[in-house]
């Protein structure tokens, strides 16, 4: 079908656009289809499925959550070769998981979306992209929060005359032979590939602006006959995913409420640190001096190793300028580099993505979200963004696997879909004392927790210090409040009516 756009020309309509063709992305796909919504695309700007399990390659790149609990709860694979899988085999069991379910063919390569505005009077989505236009009834954004590398703003950067480039976007041409090599960030990306590049570098400078905690690694293959148990007896890996995933959910206690409980954790981290860095002067600078967990903690057996090296050296003081042939610091120090990689992760409440998503009044999610303000009801809809339903939004990330919030979200979806259906509603938005509710509530269960008030600074928090990151609680709390759609938090829209309805929520957050 085709509708009529405003300068008469036609465009194919849609049930639904997603934005997106990694773990969200297919995830929603995948659950339209298998609920008989087959009417979707999906609308992926680079070249294949896998979001930042395709992008980022660099060597190392693993995941830090267990194999059993990072996979969709519907595609379990009895193969994996790694407890902590490693990213080659992450997109392979995505690009599985897409020609399994047959959405292969529901994927538009090479689609950037340009634009996403809502048009009020046709209630639906006009979805502009580098390939094409659509018209959407509903929008789904799985634009996925480490999709656009963070580059710093260091005086002088576009001024070195010799090789630099982001963790994410890894030059698979350079070697680390014979380089003098600078490293800017300690991040959860760089904990894993420097190990692998300070063996070969002449000099590798790893400047960390703030340690993290680290503790040691759990990963270990997996053998074949264990994997034959598993494809023999399933049960056996749905048993082993419920150990993981109680496991993370023990830890919500202590970094919400209890942070004692998190000391075992701490000692253990302070502990490998000592074990594996004898130099008083290195590990001082290593040791972290605020709480666990207020940043993201990780895992590495060989990151330490590797910064004992004696071809490495951590450099704490503050970076001033890049010049052509090296880095300044503070100290007036120029530290003489022919390479810099960049480990400082991500644009997340920056993410150029929120400019081209453009609700009622032509108000984009920028705009809504001034100077990374972000806020949401549930991390999932967002008031003035009729029709729009985001995946891993503002406060909707768990302590655990991100597929689990992911699939929370969309069975929400889903449901909003078939109560959509069912009351012949065309458009539906969240009501704004709903998500001021949430955001209110949100605020108040978090201020104690380790991630506002550990003494660290994170991309967990906003300018103004509220967490836009976390739920406000444990993952049975979240897939509980997702597993309905409370139609008196939104206002809507019917075929037979034109104004949009703002019904005023009759469930507090607080009770719901």
């Amino acid at each position: 079908m085709t509708a009529a756009t405003s300068d008469t020309e036609t465009v194919p309509l849609i049930d639904v656009a997603i934005i997106g063709a990694g773990f969200g992305g297919l995830g929603a796909a995948i659950r339209l289809q298998q609920e008989g919504r087959p009417d979707f695309l999906v609308f992926e700007r680079g070249d294949a499925v896998g979001g930042t399990w395709h992008v980022n390659t660099y060597p190392g790149a693993q995941c830090d959550i267990p194999s059993a609990l990072y996979s969709f709860s519907f595609a379990p694979n009895p193969d994996w070769t790694r407890l902590y899988p490693l990213q080659p085999e992450i997109e392979s069991y995505l690009n599985a998981c897409t020609d399994k379910f047959e959405i292969r063919d529901r994927i538009r390569f090479g689609h950037e979306v340009l634009d996403a505005s809502w048009n009020e009077t046709e209630a639906r989505w006009l979805v502009t992209t580098s390939g094409g236009t659509w018209s959407a009834r509903v929008l789904v954004g799985a634009l996925g929060p480490f999709s656009e590398p963070a580059r710093p703003n260091i005086d002088g950067l576009e001024s070195f005359s010799g090789t630099v480039f982001h963790s994410a976007e890894w030059d698979h041409e350079f070697s680390a032979k014979d380089r003098r090599i600078a490293v800017i960030g300690t991040g959860a990306s760089a904990v894993q590939f420097v190990p692998r590049i300070a063996p070969e570098a002449a000099h590798l400078t790893v400047f960390q602006r703030t340690p993290t905690w680290i503790l040691p690694h759990p990963d270990r293959p997996i053998s074949e006959s264990g994997r034959q148990v598993q494809r023999t007896f399933p049960v056996t890996q749905r048993a082993l995913r419920r150990v993981f995933d109680l496991f993370q959910e023990a830890l919500v206690p202590g970094l919400i409420n209890h942070r004692a409980l998190l000391a075992p954790l701490a000692a253990l981290g302070r502990a490998h640190l000592r074990r594996q860095i004898k130099d008083p002067v290195l590990r001082e600078k290593l040791t972290p001096q605020y709480a666990f967990g207020c940043k993201r903690p990780t895992f590495s057996n060989k990151f330490y190793p590797a910064l004992a090296r004696d071809n490495v050296s951590v450099e704490t003081t503050a970076i001033t300028e890049v010049r052509p042939d090296g880095i300044v610091t503070a100290d007036g120090r120029m530290h003489e580099v022919d390479t810099i990689v960049l480990g400082t992760g991500f644009t997340i409440a920056k993410h150029s993505g929120f400019r081209r998503i453009r609700g009622r009044n032509g108000k984009s999610l920028t705009d809504a979200w001034p100077g990374g303000e972000m806020s949401s009801y549930r991390g999932t809809t967002v008031q003035g963004f009729p029709n729009f339903f985001m995946l891993l939004g503002p406060n909707s990330v768990v302590y655990t696997s991100q597929v689990v919030t992911i699939e929370a979200q969309v069975n929400y979806i889903l449901e909003a879909l078939r109560v959509m259906d069912d009351k012949s509603i065309v458009a539906l938005e969240v009501s704004s004392t709903a998500q001021a509710e949430f955001a209110a509530y949100t605020d108040a269960r978090l201020a104690g927790s380790v991630w506002n008030s550990g003494g660290c600074s994170s991309y967990y928090l906003s300018p103004s210090g509220r967490n836009v990151t976390y739920w406000p609680g444990s993952v049975r709390n979240f897939t509980r409040r997702m597993s309905v759609i409370e139609l008196d938090h939104y206002g809507y829209r019917t075929r037979s009516a034109t104004p949009v309805a703002e019904v005023e929520p009759a469930i507090s957050e607080a009770s719901a």
